[in-house]
């Protein structure tokens, strides 16, 4: 959502007045990414044809045999890109990191585009009883020498500051040329409109750069989100801290869902038939001296094992529900809405019936949000929406209570949250102060 309303944010539009607005903030967008991206191409250029001079001068004039010619020259170009990396690594550990982190600022306040990075933290350094510095790999005579080496120490053993010089070097060579492009196109049609004959030119390479001045600064979003982000093997450790969460969330809920089961048994139909055994024991004593009160009893304990059998059923149907596993998702959520103490109305596209984990994991969290609509949001009337699209089950709940719905409040949002993202799912969460209130659960799934 945030994107779109920046997509449309962005767009020229509004006539003359909204494209001047947009030319000129296209302009200074692309000035400032040229600035952020230029640093290793005006490093590395220089040296490429500096080097390139210098080491193919070494064969010049020479006449030799083909294959000769060609390992030389073959040497020459490796030894121009070795000058020019041995340029980019000295330049590397005083650049990469403050371009990275004004790009990504950039790429914040610009395209909404969040996104998050850690650094390795600078170790402590110790003074020795013998009077040097210890910075975690070596001696040294102050403290000031020891902390900025233990500094650097942590930034070259750092993944995520070499990510930030993969990603000074790819921008120099796609942000930084698409994005100088309205800039040139409207410095050399300055120039040409001071040559006379050439006048016309100019203004047309004047009126191109201007009009790609709103576009070209976008080039900034697909390569940002590729090189600006953390480390893959950072994202792949936080995926699997992520999953150990969620498995961990799941074991508690599976653990709590047995003690509300044995709780339920136990205080419910397990202490009548307790009972009734005991009934069942006092009538058979009787049955011949007071038949009457025998009968009475057996009566008594008849009625008993139709409650115990109704509290059974109400246990079993909140672990499987008879009509989730026959009749499926939409049915089952159509019950609930009929037993819920508040007005549901239900509204389903789903063609047919998901995959039965996807199904029962979707309907409990209906559930779940409809007895949060009654119970913590005093609702009137609630709205659930089913619908499917692009291989996406989505359940959305909207009431018109009070809103403020917040995961961190203890109202099992978050515990939703991670069961949702279990399945590779989402939770989406519109809960303004004062309402309504739309939560979106979004599964990805086949349908059956």
């Amino acid at each position: 959502m945030g994107e779109g309303n920046e997509r449309m944010r962005m767009s020229p539009g509004g006539g003359p007045l909204g494209w001047c607005a947009a030319s000129a903030r296209g302009l200074y967008r692309s000035a400032v990414l040229v600035g952020l991206t230029c640093v290793m191409a005006l490093v590395a250029v220089p040296v490429g044809v500096g080097g390139s001079e210098v080491a193919y001068s070494w064969s010049a004039g020479r006449r030799e045999p083909l294959v000769v010619s060609v390992l030389a020259t073959l040497g020459e170009t490796l030894v121009v890109i070795a000058w020019v990396a041995i340029a980019l690594w000295v330049v590397h550990p005083l650049a990469s990191r403050p371009l990275a982190g004004a790009a990504r600022r950039r790429a914040a306040d610009w395209l909404d585009l969040r996104l998050e990075v850690a650094y390795r933290a600078v170790p402590p350094v110790t003074r020795m009883a013998t009077g040097f510095w210890w910075d975690g790999h070596e001696y040294h005579k102050t403290e000031r020498e020891a902390r900025r080496r233990a500094k650097v120490h942590a930034w070259f053993r750092d993944p995520q500051f070499h990510w930030d010089g993969l990603w000074a070097v790819v921008a120099s060579v796609t942000v930084f040329p698409v994005a100088a492009l309205p800039l040139l196109g409207l410095g050399y049609g300055v120039f040409l409109l001071f040559t006379p004959a050439l006048a016309g030119y100019g203004a047309a390479s004047i009126v191109a750069g201007l009009a790609a001045a709103p576009f070209a600064w976008r080039v900034l979003r697909p390569v940002a989100a590729r090189f600006l982000g953390p480390v893959p093997s950072t994202r792949l450790g936080r995926r699997v801290a992520e999953l150990e969460a969620i498995r961990a969330d799941l074991t508690q809920t599976q653990a709590a869902e047995l003690e509300r089961i044995e709780r339920g048994l136990h205080d419910g139909a397990q202490a009548r038939l307790v009972a009734m055994g005991m009934s069942m024991g006092i009538a058979e004593q009787l049955v011949d001296t007071k038949p009457e009160a025998a009968k009475a009893i057996l009566a008594e304990a008849r009625a008993s094992s139709a409650t115990a059998l109704d509290e059974l059923r109400t246990l079993v149907r909140g672990i499987n529900p008879p009509v989730l596993t026959e009749r499926g998702l939409v049915d089952a959520v159509q019950a609930l809405a009929l037993d819920s103490p508040v007005a549901v109305d239900v509204h389903s596209q789903v063609p047919s019936r998901p995959e039965r984990p996807v199904e029962s994991a979707v309907y409990f969290a209906v559930a779940e949000l409809l007895a949060n609509a009654a119970k913590h949001a005093a609702a009137r009337r609630v709205t659930v929406e089913l619908g499917y699209d692009g291989r996406v089950l989505t359940a959305s709940v909207q009431d018109d209570g009070v809103g403020g719905a917040d995961p961190s409040s203890g109202s099992g949002l978050r515990g939703l949250e991670r069961r949702m993202n279990a399945f590779g799912g989402r939770l989406e969460i519109d809960s303004p102060v004062g309402g309504p209130t739309r939560i979106t659960v979004a599964v990805p799934c086949e349908l059956s």
